[in-house]
């Protein structure tokens, strides 16, 4: 297996978007953009019209086993800072994880998505 985006979904009252996303860029998006073979790694946020909005965290890595060095076992728990857990609307129970077939797939992605050199 080639590229692989790892993503998992979870649910926020609305009100809670702007301290969620803040949150994500100082902590969850740092550290999977600091882990080795990481490539890409963002938050994308939909108001669902009835209050809450839907959240997923995704990142594009070069290979199940550098998910596997960073996430541990299991491999498919996400993690959650103990904190957060009250302010979860709903949870999706496991992190899902999709071959990429485009090898160029990394090259479409929006430029602020971007990991600097590690090497």
């Amino acid at each position: 297996m080639g590229k692989v985006l790892r993503a998992w979904t979870f649910w926020i009252r609305a009100e809670l978007r702007g301290e969620c996303s803040d949150h994500l860029d100082a902590t969850v998006l740092q550290r999977l953009r600091a882990a080795k073979g990481n490539q890409r790694a963002a938050a994308l946020f939909r108001d669902l019209n009835d209050g809450t909005t839907e959240v997923v965290v995704v990142s594009v890595w070069d290979s199940m086993e550098s998910i596997r060095l960073y996430a541990g076992d299991p491999h498919t728990a996400p993690t959650i800072d103990p904190g957060d857990v009250r302010k979860l609307f709903d949870r999706e129970p496991s992190v899902r994880h999709y071959a990429l077939s485009d090898p160029h797939v990394v090259a479409t992605l929006p430029a602020e998505w971007t990991v600097p050199d590690k090497d």
